[in-house]
C-alpha cells in the first residue's frame, strides 16, 4: 500500500482546463464598512485569500460546479454563499458579514437542503455554526435533530445518547434461550452501524464491555451494544456537523448505516462563555482560541464545558452530569499543517437508592483522554499527504446493586469443570456487581491524494492505508459468586462468574482505499460527477497486524451527480459498506452449566449433600466476521429562487447482523444412591459410586451469530421555502418515511423451555425457526422561522408530528406452527407441516410466546418548541425555549399505554456573552 500512495504522488499531473475568477466584497452587515482582513474560502478545498483594506477580493482557480463560498473575519459570524461555478470567466460575489449570526440576511437555522459533505457525492445533511447556535441543544444528540427522521427531545443528560440513521426501532420477535438473548434491535443495530468521526477521527464503541450479560436482572445505564454516547460532546464546542446519510465514500469504513462527522471549534475564537438554565439542566462553557508565536501561523484554542441534568425531578435523585474539555494547537506552514488535539471527559449517570425502592441502585461513570495528530502536507502539482494519529484510553466503572430473593437449590462457586461437593443457598440477598471496563482505541491513517485531467474529467484521486486496534484492558465483571447478579437456577443452568476483560484478546482490523472524484462540464449549466472507489478491509486473527485475517470484505462504491441545469440536480449510489464486531461478539463471556446430581436436603444443615457437575461452554464463534450492508439510494435537489428542494428515496439491506444462535446440545447428568443417610447422625450421607444412572439434559448455547437481515428502505424530504420578504418569515420542512424489517432464523422456544430441561418424563419440546419484526414511523417537522436582522431577532417555532408508527412481528404463533421438536439429547427433528396435526404430535401443539402478530398503531402524536433568539449589547446573545410547550402524551389505539415519545413540557434560557475584544487575527 505504501507503494501505491508514492506512485500516486508521483503521478504526472495532466495540465488542467481553464478555472474561474471570484471577485467581490466584504461588507458589515450592519455599519455598511469594509471589512480588511476576511477569509474567503470554496469549502472543502484548498483554494482561498484574504480581502484588501476596501474589502474587495480577488479568488482564482476556483473549481467549476456547486459551491459554498465562505466569508470569516475574527469577531464576526461565517457568511455562506451557493453558487454555481462555471468553467472559466469572472463571476462577482459579494458578503454581508455581521459580529452575530442574528444579524445577517437570509440566517440558516436548519440543516442546509442541498448540503454536500466535503469531498462526498453521498446524500448528506451539513449543519454549519449558524444552524448550531441557534439549535437548543446540550450535546451533539440536540444538533442530530436537524437529520430527517429524528425525533426532538429536550437538551439535557437524560440517559444515554445515541444516533441511529434510517431505521424503526423494532425487534427480531424472539430468539436465543435467555430473557434477554434475542439479540439487538433495529434501532440498535443501526446505532452501532454508525461511524461518529470527531475531527477526523473515529469514536469506536466496539470494547465497551459494561453489560451484565443476557441472565443479568440488574440494570444500569450503558451504551454497550450500540453507537457512541453522545453526551460526551458538547454542542457549544461544535462548529460544524456533517451527516453522510447516504453511502459514504470509499474512505470510511467500520459502518453499515453512515457517517456523522464533528468538526470541533479550534483556531482563533473569541473567547465567549455559555450558560443554559431550566428545571432540569444548568450548563455553563467557555470556548476561546487566540494566534500565537508572533511571525508564525500558530495558533493555541480551548474549551471547557460543565453540565447537570437531573433525570427524574420529583420521584427520584438521579443525576446526569458531564464535564468535558478540549486543547488545540494548530501550525498552518506554506506546506505544511499541524493539528494537535487533547480532549477529555467524563459523563456520570447516578441512580441512588430511594426510601420506595430499597438496596436497589446503580451508577456509571465513563470518562476518557484522547491524543490525536493530524499533519497535511502540500506537494507541488496541488499533491497532498495526510497522517492521522490517535490514542483514545476511556475508564469506565459502572455498579448495579438490589434485593434478590431465591429459593433454596444446590450451589456451587467452582471456576473449573467436573464434578463438586456445594452447599444450600436461598432466601433475600443484597447483590452488588461491578464492571470496570478501560477500552482501548490506536488509530492511525496516511492518505496521499492527487488531482488531475484524464478522459476529458477533473479528478481527484485519493488512496489511503487505515490501521487500527481495539481493546479492553479493564479488571472485568466483579461480583461475589454467590451473590449473583441473577436468581434464576432450574438445576442445570449455572450462575454467571466474574470475568477478567484484559485477559481478552483484541479487535485488530486493517483497511485499504482507493477512491476518485471525477467531474466534467457539459456544457452550458450541465455537469457530470462521479465518485468511485473500492475498499478492502481485514479482521486480523493475531494480536497485531499480521498476514492471517479471520475475515475480510471488499467494498466498492459508486455515487453520480448529474446537473442538468441551473439549480437542478440529480444523484444516485449503490455499493457496499461493512462492520467489524464488537469485543463482546468476538469472544463472549463462557457460558456455565451446574448440573445437580444430588439434592438432598435435611432439615437439619449439617445433614444436607448438595453434588453438582459444571460444565464451561465456549461460546466463541469462530466464524463469526463482518456485517455488510448493501445501499441504494437516488434523488433530486431543486433551487427554486431563494427556496430549495431535496427528496431521496433509500433501500439499504444488512445482511450477517451479529444476533444470538441458541445451539442445541446436551449434557449427561448422573443419579447416585446415598449411603449412610439416617436422620439424625449430624453429618450428610455419602454417594455410591459409580452412579446408578445417567440421563442426557438438553442445553441451549448461546452463541453470538452473523443470522440477523435488516431491511430499511423509505424517503427523505428536505425543503425551505422562499422568505416571506413582507413579515421576514421562512418555512422550512424536513419528512422522513422509514420502513424496517429485522429477520432472524435461529431456533426459538417456548418460556416452558427450562421446565423441559429438568423434567426427565419429558421427552420433547417444540421449536420454531425463525421470525421478524416489522414497523414503519412517518415524521415530519415543520419550522417556522421570523427573522429581524437588525433588531438581531429570530423567533423559530418547530412543530413535529408523528404521523405514522406501526410494529408487528412476522412468524407462525398458532398451535401447528411448530417447526420441530428437541429430543432430550438435543438432536432435532422437523415435523413436516402437513403431520403437524397428527395425535401423535398433541404435546406439541402450544401457543408460541413472544410474537405480537398483531398490528400495534400508535396514534397520531406531535409537539411544539418555541425558541427566541435576541442579540446583547457587546454582542452577546438570549435565547429563551419552551420544549413540547402543549405536553401532549400518546397511547396506543387499543388503549394501552406506551412510553411517551416525548418528554414533558420544560423551559429554559441561554446565555452567550463573549469575555472580550479580538484576540488576533486568522
Amino acid at each position: 500500500m505504501l507503494g501505491l500512495v508514492a506512485a500516486l504522488l508521483w503521478l504526472p499531473v495532466a495540465e488542467t482546463q481553464a478555472q474561474a475568477t471570484l471577485i467581490g466584497k466584504v461588507t458589515d452587515a450592519v455599519s455598511g464598512t469594509p471589512l480588511a482582513l476576511a477569509t474567503i474560502s470554496i469549502e472543502g478545498t484548498a483554494v482561498t485569500t484574504t480581502s484588501s483594506p476596501t474589502g474587495e477580493y480577488r479568488l482564482e482557480n476556483a473549481p467549476p460546479g456547486p459551491q459554498v463560498v465562505r466569508a470569516i473575519r475574527i469577531g464576526y459570524a461565517p457568511s455562506r454563499r451557493y453558487l454555481t461555478v462555471p468553467t472559466s470567466g469572472t463571476v462577482t460575489v459579494d458578503f454581508l458579514v455581521a459580529r452575530s449570526a442574528l444579524n445577517l440576511p437570509g440566517l440558516i437555522v436548519t440543516a442546509e437542503p442541498r448540503g454536500r459533505a466535503r469531498g462526498e457525492l453521498g446524500t448528506a445533511s451539513v449543519i454549519e455554526s449558524e444552524a448550531i447556535r441557534n439549535q437548543t441543544a446540550a450535546s451533539l444528540q440536540g444538533i442530530l435533530e436537524l437529520v430527517p427522521g429524528v425525533l426532538v427531545q429536550p437538551p439535557g443528560l437524560d440517559g444515554v445518547q445515541q444516533f441511529s440513521l434510517r431505521s424503526v426501532p423494532i425487534s427480531a420477535g424472539g430468539g436465543g434461550s435467555g430473557p434477554n438473548a434475542r439479540g439487538p434491535s433495529a434501532n440498535q443495530l443501526a446505532a452501532f452501524g454508525t461511524q461518529l468521526i470527531l475531527d477526523g477521527v473515529p469514536i469506536s464503541n466496539n470494547t465497551n464491555l459494561q453489560t451484565l450479560g443476557p441472565r443479568g436482572e440488574l440494570l444500569f445505564a450503558s451504551s454497550a451494544g450500540g453507537g457512541v454516547d453522545l453526551r460526551r460532546i458538547p454542542a457549544a464546542t461544535i462548529e460544524r456537523v456533517e451527516v453522510i446519510r447516504g453511502l459514504p465514500s470509499a474512505r470510511f469504513g467500520d459502518l453499515t448505516q453512515g457517517a456523522v462527522l464533528v468538526d470541533t471549534r479550534a483556531g482563533v475564537v473569541d473567547p465567549e462563555v455559555l450558560v443554559r438554565l431550566d428545571a432540569r439542566t444548568i450548563e455553563a462553557s467557555v470556548v476561546g482560541g487566540r494566534s500565537i508565536a508572533a511571525g508564525t501561523h500558530q495558533t493555541l484554542s480551548g474549551s471547557v464545558d460543565l453540565a447537570r441534568t437531573r433525570i427524574d425531578p420529583g420521584a427520584r435523585d438521579d443525576i446526569g452530569s458531564r464535564v468535558s474539555a478540549q486543547l488545540a494547537h494548530r501550525y498552518a506552514g506554506n506546506r505544511l499543517t499541524l493539528d494537535t488535539r487533547f480532549d477529555g471527559f467524563q459523563v456520570l449517570e447516578d441512580s441512588p437508592e430511594t426510601p420506595l425502592v430499597l438496596g436497589s441502585a446503580s451508577r456509571t461513570r465513563d470518562r476518557g483522554l484522547r491524543f490525536s495528530e493530524r499533519a497535511r502536507l502540500e506537494l507541488s502539482g496541488k499533491r497532498r499527504v495526510e497522517f492521522i494519529g490517535a490514542f483514545e484510553s476511556v475508564r469506565q466503572r459502572s455498579f448495579a446493586q438490589g434485593f434478590a430473593l431465591r429459593p433454596a437449590a444446590p450451589f456451587t462457586d467452582a471456576l473449573d469443570e467436573g464434578r463438586h461437593v456445594g452447599k444450600f443457598i436461598g432466601g433475600q440477598y443484597l447483590s452488588r456487581v461491578d464492571v470496570q471496563g478501560d477500552p482501548r482505541h490506536l488509530y492511525s491513517r496516511l492518505e496521499a491524494s492527487s488531482p488531475g485531467r484524464v478522459a476529458g474529467f477533473d479528478h481527484q484521486l485519493r488512496a489511503g492505508l487505515e490501521l487500527r486496534r481495539e481493546w479492553n484492558a479493564g479488571p472485568g465483571l466483579l461480583f461475589d459468586i454467590e451473590f449473583p447478579p441473577q436468581t434464576q437456577f432450574n438445576g442445570v443452568q449455572g450462575y454467571d462468574r466474574p470475568r477478567r476483560f484484559d485477559a481478552i484478546p483484541p479487535i485488530v482490523t486493517s483497511g485499504l482505499y482507493l477512491d476518485d472524484l471525477l467531474t466534467r462540464s457539459l456544457g452550458g449549466d450541465r455537469r457530470l460527477s462521479v465518485q468511485a472507489g473500492i475498499r478492502f478491509d481485514g479482521l486480523h486473527s493475531g494480536r497485531w497486524w499480521g498476514l492471517a485475517f479471520r475475515d475480510q470484505v471488499v467494498q466498492p462504491r459508486l455515487s453520480v451527480e448529474f446537473s442538468a441545469a441551473a439549480g437542478l440536480r440529480f444523484r444516485a449510489s449503490a455499493g457496499r459498506v461493512a462492520k467489524v464486531p464488537s469485543l463482546d461478539q468476538l469472544y463472549p463471556a463462557p457460558q456455565y452449566s451446574d448440573v445437580v446430581n444430588v439434592n438432598y436436603f435435611a432439615n437439619n444443615p449439617a445433614e444436607r449433600l448438595a453434588v453438582l457437575t459444571t460444565k464451561i461452554l465456549d461460546k466463541t464463534n469462530p466464524k463469526l466476521g463482518y456485517s455488510r450492508a448493501d445501499k441504494l439510494e437516488a434523488g433530486f435537489e431543486l433551487d427554486f429562487g431563494a427556496g430549495q428542494l431535496a427528496l431521496t428515496a433509500y433501500s439499504d439491506r444488512i445482511r450477517g447482523g451479529v444476533g444470538i444462535d441458541a445451539v442445541p446440545t446436551f449434557l449427561l447428568r448422573e443419579h447416585f444412591a446415598l449411603a449412610d443417610s439416617s436422620v439424625g447422625t449430624g453429618r450428610p450421607p455419602v454417594i455410591v459410586e459409580p452412579a446408578a444412572s445417567v440421563d442426557s439434559v438438553p442445553i441451549l448455547l448461546d452463541r453470538p451469530a452473523n443470522n440477523l437481515t435488516l431491511r430499511s428502505s423509505g424517503l427523505e424530504l428536505v425543503a425551505a421555502l422562499p422568505e416571506w420578504k413582507a413579515v421576514r418569515t421562512q418555512v422550512a420542512f424536513l419528512g422522513a418515511y422509514s420502513k424496517s424489517r429485522l429477520d432472524t432464523p435461529s431456533l426459538q422456544f417456548v418460556s416452558a423451555f427450562s421446565e423441559f430441561q429438568v423434567t426427565e418424563n419429558s421427552p420433547r419440546a417444540p421449536y420454531w425457526i425463525g421470525s421478524a419484526g416489522l414497523g414503519d414511523r412517518m415524521v415530519l417537522t415543520t419550522r417556522l422561522i421570523h427573522h429581524q436582522p437588525a433588531a438581531g431577532l429570530v423567533i423559530t417555532g418547530t412543530l413535529q408530528y408523528v404521523l405514522r408508527e406501526t410494529r408487528r412481528d412476522i412468524g407462525g404463533a398458532d398451535t401447528l406452527s411448530f417447526d420441530g421438536y428437541i429430543t432430550r439429547g438435543g438432536g432435532l427433528v422437523p415435523v413436516p407441516k402437513e403431520r403437524r396435526g397428527e395425535p401423535q404430535f398433541r404435546d406439541l401443539r402450544v401457543t408460541r410466546g413472544a410474537l405480537q402478530t398483531e398490528q400495534r398503531t400508535g396514534p397520531a402524536d406531535w409537539l411544539f418548541n418555541l425558541q427566541v433568539s435576541k442579540t446583547l449589547p457587546f454582542d452577546g446573545r438570549l435565547s429563551f425555549y419552551a420544549f413540547n410547550a402543549f405536553d401532549r402524551i400518546g397511547t396506543y389505539g387499543d388503549g394501552v399505554s406506551i412510553p411517551r415519545i416525548y418528554p414533558r413540557r420544560r423551559f429554559g434560557l441561554e446565555v452567550t456573552f463573549p469575555l472580550g475584544v479580538h484576540w488576533g487575527s486568522r
